[in-house]
């Protein structure tokens, strides 16, 4: 062989180690990154980061798709942010589809993406997608956490508000007693968290031509507060 002939085959075999040693670059380096960029406020650079991760991130095993979820809700959320509201919408949802894939990922995400979707429907005005959103978030608040923690509470008081917003008082009525019920046994029946719920639902009545039950919730309220300004 001939001398160029060696060189050449040197050049080559060190360039095919170096390519072979060089890291590939994770989907996860690129999140960091890409919160490095946010943090800097350089948006657009955080943004493209991330695209190139969902682009890299695998989805063939539980933890993948929940990695891809994941990267995909960052991504959503600098759309988000720049009132990109459909292209939010759209990462959400494949979050969402990836996550419930089975074996399904963590009721926790699952809840934290449907609520998501359900604000976004609601800013949009689609009230009736709103709503159907929350009562899934609701049913799996309340099969994972139960019916009187705090966070199927706060659930049952947006529903309900969203219901009144609807035109439906009674299914409105429905979840403020509901929530009434938890907030009584999780607060006392003599808190200002009960004070408030009272008051939606005598809304609720009120909007139901009940108006001598709306009075009696409002003076029920009015009591609790008039009591707790008392004890101060």
């Amino acid at each position: 062989m001939s001398r160029i002939a060696l060189i050449l085959l040197a050049i080559l075999s060190a360039g095919c180690r170096e390519t072979s040693l060089a890291p590939a670059v994770s989907p996860e380096a690129l999140r960091q990154k890409a919160t490095a960029c946010r943090a800097e406020g350089k948006q657009a650079e955080a943004e493209a980061l991330l695209v190139q991760a969902v682009a890299l991130q695998q989805t063939k095993s539980r933890d993948e798709r929940s990695a891809a979820a994941d990267l995909r809700r960052e991504l959503a959320g600098l759309r988000m942010s720049a009132d990109d509201l459909a292209g939010a919408e759209k990462l959400y949802r494949e979050a969402l589809a990836l996550l419930e894939e089975w074996p399904r990922g963590s009721d926790a995400a699952i809840i934290n993406l449907r609520t998501q979707l359900a604000g976004l429907c609601y800013r949009q005005s689609r009230l009736d997608e709103a709503a159907a959103l929350y009562r899934t978030v609701l049913t799996l608040e309340v099969d994972s956490l139960g019916e009187g923690h705090p966070d199927p509470l706060g659930t049952m008081s947006i529903l309900g508000g969203l219901e009144l917003k609807r035109g439906k008082p009674a299914e409105a009525e429905a979840l403020f007693r509901r929530q009434l019920k938890g907030v009584q046994k999780l607060h006392g029946a003599e808190k200002r968290e009960t004070t408030t719920v009272l008051d939606n639902l005598a809304e609720a009545m009120d909007k139901q031509g009940q108006a001598a039950e709306a009075t009696r919730l409002r003076e029920e309220a009015k009591r609790i507060r008039h009591k707790l300004c008392d004890e101060c």
